[in-house]
Formats: C-alpha cells, sequence, structure tokens
C-alpha cells in the first residue's frame, strides 16, 4: 500500500488508515452477490457505481462475541477497541454494546485500505420477542450516531419497542470512526479559526461574501492537503458509500434487510439506500424529510419554504400563551414581532457589551439571527431562550444577559493539551459529505446573486446563515472517486417506507417529504401538525404510536392521516392531551416523546 505525504506521519505510516488484515475471509463470489442483493438491483448499482462484488459477509446471530470491558462510562476509550472485520462487541456505557468494524474504504478495491466504523449498541430487553437491530442517523451530514444514541436511544427504544437493539453508527469521517475527517492539526487550533469568523451577517452590499469566500477558500485548500489524498478520506466519504456500509453491518449482524430511522440528513441516507437496495429494505423510516435530487443538485432550492412560518409561530405561540407564560407578550402577535425586530435593529446599530460572561461577549444582531433559526428546530426548548433574551436587551439587564450568553453562543475553551476524547473533536466531515455528494457549482457572482435573492424571498432571516452551504460548497476542492448517480425512486421496496414530516419544517419542508413519498411506491406518509424539524421536535402521542405499529408489524398509517401534538411552546400541554385518558404505555410513549424534543437530530447548519 503506497503512502502520501499529505497525511502520512514521519515513520511514513498512514495514522487511523487501516490496511486489510493478512487473515482476510474467502470472498463470495459475484454469483452469490446476485443471490443476496437481487440481479436487477445489482445491475443498477454497476450501471451507477461501477461496484466490485462486495466483501465476504460473516453472518452473525444477533449477539456477536463479546470481549473483555474496557473502562465505562465517561471514560470509555473508542480507540483502545481493536477494530475487526467481524462484529466484536465489548460492554461499554451501562449496559451498552461497542464494537468498531473494519469495512473497504472503497469497495471497488475490495484489498485496500479499509475504514473503522464506530458502533454502540443499546440490546433489546425483550430477547424472547427479538426483532433485530434498528440503525439510527442523526443528520447532518456529520453527525455522530454513537453520540446520539448517549443523547437519545433509551428513548428511541421506548418507542420502537423492547424487542428491537437500537443502533448509532458513526459514518465515515466522523466521531470515532477512522480515518477522522478532520483538516486542522488540534481542537484548539479549529477553535481560534472559529474565533475570526467575521460578525457580519453574509449579504451582498458589503463585501462580507468576499470575506466568507476567502475563509472557505481557506478550509477547502487545508482539507485538500490533509484528507484530499488518493486514499484521503473526504474522497471515499459520500452517502452512497455510508448506504453500503449500513447494509455490511445489518448482514454482520445476521439481518437480510435493513431496519432504520434516519431524521434529517439521515432521511436522505434512506433515499439513497431505499433506491440502491429497495429489496433489502425492512422496517426504514425516515423523518423530516429532504428532497434528494435537490440535495445532489447543491441547489438547496426548497429548503426555505416553511422557515418563516415556523419563525413566526414564536410570535404566535407567545401571544397565545399570555404574559404569564411569555415574558415578550403584547395583545397581538404582529406587535411582539415588531418588538422582536426593533431589538435586532437596535443591537445592529450598537452591539452589547457582556465584560461578565465567560467568556466575556459582544452580543451582535448575527448573535440573535442565529438564535432565532436554531429554536426554529427547537421551538419547545428554544423559544423561551429567544424571548428572555429579548426582555433582557429591552431592559439593558446584564445581570440576565450574562447568565444567558452561555446558551446564546457557545463558550470557547482553548487548551494546548490532547483532548481526552478526540472523537469529540470538530472535523469537516459535512463539507466533504455534501460538497463530495452533490454536483460540481463553482462559485459565480451572479448565479450566488441569484440563489441568495430567491432565499431572501422567502426568509431574510435565515438566508444570511443558510447561504453558507453555498459558498461552502462553491469552494470545496476534493472531488470523490464515485458517486451515486442513479434514481432516487423504487417502483417497489421489500417492505414499504415510512415518511414522517411535521407541517412546518424550518429545513425539510412538507413538499419534499410529498415529493419523495410519490417516489417510492407503497410508501406511507404521516403528516406531524407541528413547527420544528423532524416529528422529535413537538411530543407527540399519535406520532409514536404510529411509528410502534410499524415498527412492530408493518401497519402504515392511513393515506391522509394527520397526527396532533401533546404539547406547544409557551403553552405547555394541549387541552386535547389533558383530557385525554392515558394507559400507562401510552404515558411511557409521550414521555419517552418528550424526552426526544431534548436531543434533536443534528441539522445542516454550519
Amino acid at each position: 500500500m503506497a503512502t502520501h505525504s499529505s497525511f502520512a506521519d514521519k515513520a511514513g505510516h498512514l495514522p487511523y488508515l487501516h490496511p486489510r488484515p493478512h487473515h482476510t475471509q474467502e470472498r463470495r463470489t459475484t454469483a452469490l452477490f446476485r443471490t443476496v442483493i437481487g440481479a436487477t438491483v445489482l445491475a443498477a448499482v454497476v450501471q451507477s457505481l461501477t461496484y466490485l462484488p462486495p466483501t465476504s459477509y460473516s453472518v452473525f446471530t444477533s449477539r456477536p462475541r463479546t470481549t473483555a470491558a474496557p473502562p465505562d462510562g465517561a471514560n470509555f476509550d473508542w480507540f483502545s477497541l481493536e477494530p475487526s472485520e467481524d462484529i466484536q462487541w465489548t460492554p461499554c456505557y451501562s449496559g451498552e454494546q461497542c464494537a468498531r468494524v473494519l469495512l473497504p474504504l472503497d469497495y471497488a478495491t475490495p484489498d485496500g485500505p479499509q475504514t473503522a466504523i464506530a458502533l454502540r449498541m443499546i440490546p433489546a430487553a425483550d430477547q424472547d420477542n427479538y426483532k433485530g437491530t434498528l440503525l439510527v442517523n442523526p443528520g447532518g451530514p456529520g453527525g455522530s450516531g454513537t453520540g446520539f444514541i448517549g443523547r437519545a436511544g433509551r428513548n428511541i427504544s421506548r418507542i420502537v419497542g423492547p424487542e428491537y437493539d437500537v443502533l448509532g453508527f458513526d459514518p465515515r469521517g466522523i466521531g470515532a470512526s477512522t480515518p477522522s475527517a478532520r483538516c486542522f492539526e488540534t481542537e484548539s487550533q479549529r477553535k481560534l479559526w472559529d474565533l475570526q469568523e467575521d460578525q457580519r451577517l453574509l449579504n451582498l452590499t458589503d463585501g462580507s461574501v468576499d470575506w466568507y469566500r476567502a475563509r472557505e477558500k481557506l478550509v477547502a485548500a487545508r482539507c485538500e492537503e490533509k484528507i484530499g489524498g488518493e486514499w484521503g478520506i473526504a474522497r471515499f466519504a459520500g452517502t452512497h458509500l455510508v448506504a453500503r456500509d449500513m447494509l455490511e453491518i445489518a448482514q454482520k449482524l445476521g439481518q437480510e434487510k435493513l431496519q432504520y430511522w434516519g431524521f434529517s440528513y439521515g432521511t436522505i441516507l434512506g433515499q439513497y439506500f431505499a433506491a440502491m437496495f429497495p429489496d433489502k429494505v425492512g422496517r426504514v423510516i425516515i423523518d423530516g424529510v429532504f428532497d434528494a435530487y435537490s440535495y445532489r443538485a447543491n441547489i438547496w432550492e426548497t429548503s426555505l419554504v416553511d422557515t418563516d412560518a415556523v419563525i413566526n409561530s414564536f410570535f404566535h405561540f407567545c401571544h397565545e400563551a399570555g404574559p404569564d407564560k411569555c415574558k415578550l407578550w403584547e395583545s397581538s402577535p404582529s406587535q411582539i414581532r415588531t418588538r422582536y425586530l426593533d431589538v435586532l435593529r437596535a443591537v445592529e446599530a450598537e452591539p452589547i457589551a457582556i465584560p461578565l460572561a465567560d467568556p466575556p461577549l459582544v452580543l451582535t444582531r448575527k448573535h440573535l439571527q442565529m438564535q432565532i433559526f436554531s429554536a426554529a428546530y427547537k421551538p419547545l426548548a428554544g423559544f423561551g431562550l429567544v424571548a428572555d433574551t429579548i426582555v433582557a436587551i429591552e431592559s439593558h439587564n446584564l445581570t440576565t444577559l450574562t447568565a444567558l450568553a452561555p446558551k446564546i453562543v457557545d463558550p470557547t475553551e482553548c487548551s494546548c493539551a490532547a483532548p481526552n476524547q478526540p472523537w469529540l473533536a470538530g472535523s469537516e466531515a459535512m463539507r466533504a459529505i455534501e460538497c463530495g455528494d452533490g454536483d460540481e457549482q463553482p462559485y459565480d457572482a451572479r448565479a450566488f446573486e441569484e440563489y441568495y435573492e430567491r432565499s431572501w424571498s422567502l426568509s431574510q432571516l435565515a438566508t444570511p446563515v443558510w447561504a453558507m452551504n453555498y459558498l461552502s460548497c462553491a469552494e470545496w476542492r476534493v472531488r470523490p472517486k464515485t458517486r451515486w448517480m442513479g434514481p432516487f425512486e423504487a417502483e417497489e421496496t421489500a417492505n414499504p417506507l415510512l415518511l414522517i414530516s411535521p407541517r412546518y419544517d424550518p429545513v425539510c419542508p412538507l413538499v419534499d417529504a410529498q415529493a419523495v413519498h410519490a417516489r417510492f411506491g407503497g410508501a406511507g406518509l404521516l403528516v406531524q401538525e407541528s413547527y420544528g424539524h423532524c416529528s422529535l421536535s413537538a411530543p407527540s402521542l399519535c406520532t409514536a404510536k404510529h411509528v410502534r405499529a410499524y415498527m412492530a408489524n408493518g401497519t402504515l398509517p392511513a393515506p391522509g392521516t394527520v397526527c396532533e401534538v401533546d404539547e406547544l411552546p409557551f403553552i405547555g400541554r394541549t387541552d386535547a392531551s389533558k383530557l385525554r385518558g392515558e394507559s400507562r404505555e401510552d404515558a411511557d410513549l409521550l414521555d419517552a416523546m418528550r424526552g426526544l424534543s431534548q436531543a434533536l437530530p443534528v441539522s445542516f447548519l454550519r
């Protein structure tokens, strides 16, 4: 295996790039591969990706070999796990199981370098009625599935049922999977770089576009050097490869079909999988749906269609809740909106110094617009903070602003020491994945201006934040070795997909879910009457029961089904929810949904 100076260490080794073990297992033949995934699917995959036959499957029972336990909980060291081609579970995180599995970096070069994929699983509690393993993806791209299990795994298990394992994995380049898609030498270096970001909002008139482009050019150049070589992870991080990884993982667990719940970008991953391997679809839920065609085209045309509806719900729910529950209350939603926008303009004219914040902070309009856009993802958790911030600014209450500062802007702490948990460090995986998956769109001033103006017509508050995605990919320089260029559709899948969408999602609008639903034969679509990103942003017993029924026996909601929610921002539990009688099982499902609303999936935001 050749080494490449762009990411080789002083000894000429490739850090975290895994050569094949000498004791590779005997590979199955192309004929067997045709039996495994079907001749029709194989032909489509070969045509679109020029795939070679896959590596051999080591089919295990649901409980592969378990090794001795390293330190548990906060002291757990992912890199102490020896990666292997089979799945060797190790006890971790108080009753969970962890492993690192080796998969080909390039499936067309099965004897070449490998990637070690981190797996973290909550075992099924009901082994007598065991139904297999559910894989989950929290979104991003770039979200850690192992971290998501820590935040949300127990509640997901309560919803899908005790008969399922719930498994989160770190996709290629992310978290505890190696090689990692990191372009800075240290986490401190990355944080210092982040601190240099301009406090101007991106717009077309003040030179800020040139500033942000220069930053993106710098990151792109670093990534080309660090992770863009012949075997650089940036060339092998594509969503089509992650879809194939999921198939490999499922089959190594002894499952012929994938069971999966993906959120946000995880819905794109789900579309890739269902299009590439329709006969390997088991129970597959995609929740908070973004159209994979728009994603691959790198145009993001529909993203902000419903953003302002979610932001405007802040003013509506504040008014409905009354002055006792919303500090920003006025006699009409429009008056609350005017009051909010007046504060934005005042802070734009005169930023606010918060000298006793830790670290000290100068609060700008950019901070406030990013705050409300982020709150639109999770209104239940975020809208109250927005109201508290605006009232504190109006009243010049520096004591309150000092206390709120760490919630408005993530505090930065720098240390020259190597991090104890390097898998928690930031990365450039998001750029590598979404820009590599997408069509090349080199920067063109006129094209960007037209894009910005179209987005501006949809949401003036969100566009300066969201348009950064465009600039990031316009300056990205690493192209993947392969891409999936096949259709994102299937006349029939082995089992029907379940799509879930809020009525109003700030970045994954219902119109995208409806378009994707029409392209996959037999799929079901559940609409949740809520505001926020994915169904988890608002607890709904109705939604939880539909998910449970689908996971239990494949039951899809009837066409046109709409689920009400049980809790609203500022207001709290709805009247209908208060009056409804609940069984113990229903109460447990609703409690799990409430817990998930605090552990929302990762967004497309950088």
